[in-house]
């Protein structure tokens, strides 16, 4: 950065804006060699959850329908009480299906700041804070297009 270029944003810590560079961290990337930017919504894969969810509920459904043979497998004795492997089923399968959802509840998406270059796309800012990204971006749309010279001034005459 030059002393000439105006702050039009930063969070005091890593990001910058002026009218000329965007400074993250250690990098710097010119305005002029930034092809396009916005906001990338990077989605975590629910599908591990899920996955969780349907063992556990197969398992309680083996459990409560009573698929699994007694007689093939021998009661578990916990503190004197005999448990059946179908009521093991039933109470492992919960637990699985509860981990699972409260996975799933858990996950949250993450945002970016997402810039195009001629070395090609990278997400240079990435955050779980939507509007700390937003931010960032509303600063780089106005540096990006604000007029470098200033604007002539109309003659009344």
């Amino acid at each position: 950065m030059t002393r000439e270029d105006k702050v039009i944003y930063t969070d005091g810590d890593k990001v910058t804006v002026t009218d000329s560079i965007f400074h993250v961290r250690k990098q710097d990337y010119k305005l002029d060699g930034i092809i396009k930017h916005g906001m990338y919504v990077m989605r975590p894969s629910r599908l591990p959850a899920i996955f969780l969810v349907l063992i556990g509920l197969v398992m309680m459904a083996a459990g409560f329908a009573g698929w699994i043979p007694t007689g093939r497998f021998q009661d578990i004795y916990i503190a004197g009480t005999a448990i059946s492997p179908n009521t093991l089923a039933l109470g492992i399968g919960g637990l699985i299906a509860l981990i699972g959802v409260i996975t799933i509840g858990l996950m949250r998406d993450r945002y970016a700041v997402r810039i195009a270059t001629a070395e090609g796309e990278r997400n240079v800012v990435v955050s779980s804070r939507k509007e700390y990204i937003a931010q960032i971006v509303d600063a780089l749309t106005i540096s990006h297009y604000r007029p470098t010279t200033p604007m002539a001034t109309l003659d009344a005459s």
